[in-house]
């Protein structure tokens, strides 16, 4: 069963939320999420009216959060864009997140009023680590009970791993960042449109906060049980890629994986398989380690990933290749240079540089060898200070390099890393 279900969701594999800080930060001011952020902000100055403000206040801030945990379902179904009309539309599980949080709010303060404020502080503390994974619970099953049961979100985290910290910091990061940003541009302001611009920064760290617990379920929804409703499917099998496949996973789960690479190899050295075929010979190989078959088999994979313009899943195969086999590269020279600068593209400068070395390596005198040569140096010297390697990795190219103009910029780069030489 699980290795059916992670063929499910493989087609596309989830890229790591801490690469899409930058489009998570700024997923409430895109689409319809920035709508919803004007017009909730908007709708909180009916707060202001006399006799029922408080009532139409509280009618606003529950729609703020109904529209934020639809942004934390969305997401967590693998639907990364901003919900759309949904203000009105709701299951009673956002009812249900604000009673988790009054409770929450209400066993702290008892327990701040019997045990005294320094067990309060503690309770708090342990509320607040917990909360992202009550949230979590309640959005993937709907039960209060069970988000409210202490073992549910430290079992979650305990999947998770150390990514649930990191993101229990980045919540705070973005509210405070956000709250900041709010107070700041308040205290310049006049009163009400001061009051605006705070309450539009609160909005704007809460949808991004949801948003971010989404993306974490999605990430993870392999080791959290959970199956996204819109998460992309894999390429339709057709009856041998489906024989197969069971064929193969039933050799796994009787404990003979070496039968069912042998059934799987010559599948694909024989016909043209699906993905699907591709992505378990590839696990299966990956665990029995670095071998020949693995790097045959990486190029070929790598290779059809890139024609079916899967380069996020291309890249992934990269590094995992990479990480066993630092030398290893894809089939061909322009397969490489494609995937190194999407890697520096995505900010993935250790894949890229990796990449490049290992370029490098099999391919010392490709046209674009001076260019990688060039962009790996300064990587190595400026991001990693291994100035030594960088600059014999550029004495080697120069005595490659036949090109004038791309020797002048070998010795350009030369005399940025040394000096002396300028």
């Amino acid at each position: 069963m699980e290795d059916r279900s992670h063929r499910n969701s493989s087609r596309s594999t989830p890229e790591p939320f801490w690469q899409r800080l930058p489009s998570i930060t700024f997923y409430p001011v895109r689409g319809a999420a920035l709508y919803a952020l004007i017009a909730l902000t908007l709708c909180t100055l009916l707060g202001l009216l006399p006799g029922i403000g408080w009532i139409l206040a509280i009618v606003v801030w529950v729609g703020v959060y109904r529209y934020a945990f639809e942004i934390l379902r969305e997401t967590a179904n693998g639907r990364l864009a901003a919900p759309e009309n949904t203000l009105y539309s709701s299951d009673g599980t956002v009812i249900r997140l604000l009673a988790m949080m009054i409770l929450m709010g209400i066993f702290v303060v008892v327990v701040a009023a019997f045990l005294g404020p320094i067990i309060g502080l503690a309770a708090l503390a342990a509320v607040v680590f917990l909360q992202p994974g009550c949230v979590i619970s309640l959005a993937m099953d709907g039960s209060l009970r069970a988000a409210l049961n202490p073992a549910t979100p430290i079992t979650l985290a305990v999947r998770i791993g150390w990514p649930y910290l990191a993101v229990f910091l980045l919540l705070f990061v973005i509210q405070a960042s956000a709250l900041t940003a709010g107070k700041w541009l308040h205290a310049v302001m006049p009163p009400i449109i001061g009051d605006l611009v705070l309450t539009f920064f609160s909005i704007w760290g809460l949808f991004a906060t949801f948003h971010l617990l989404g993306y974490m379920v999605y990430q993870y929804h392999d080791v959290l049980g959970f199956e996204p409703e819109g998460a992309p499917q894999p390429l339709s099998r057709n009856a041998p890629d489906q024989v197969l496949l069971d064929e193969a996973e039933h050799f796994v789960r009787d404990g003979h994986p070496e039968a069912a690479m042998d059934a799987l190899r010559v599948a694909v050295r024989s016909r043209a398989v699906g993905l699907p075929v591709h992505e378990l010979y590839h696990r299966l190989l990956r665990r029995k380690g670095v071998s020949d078959a693995l790097r045959e088999h990486g190029r070929q994979y790598i290779t059809r990933l890139l024609a079916e313009k899967e380069e996020r899943q291309a890249m992934q195969v990269l590094r995992e290749l990479l990480e066993t086999d630092p030398d290893f590269a894809p089939a061909d020279p322009e397969q490489a240079s494609t995937l190194a600068e999407r890697a520096r593209l995505s900010g993935q400068l250790q894949l890229q540089l990796d990449a490049q070395l290992a370029m490098l390596k099999a391919w010392p005198r490709a046209p674009l060898a001076p260019q990688w040569a060039v962009q790996a140096a300064l990587l190595l010297a400026e991001r990693y200070s291994r100035d030594d390697e960088a600059r014999a990795l550029l004495e080697d190219a120069l005595g490659r390099c036949e090109d004038p103009e791309q020797r002048r910029k070998l010795e350009a780069a030369q005399r940025a890393l040394s000096p002396h030489l300028a």
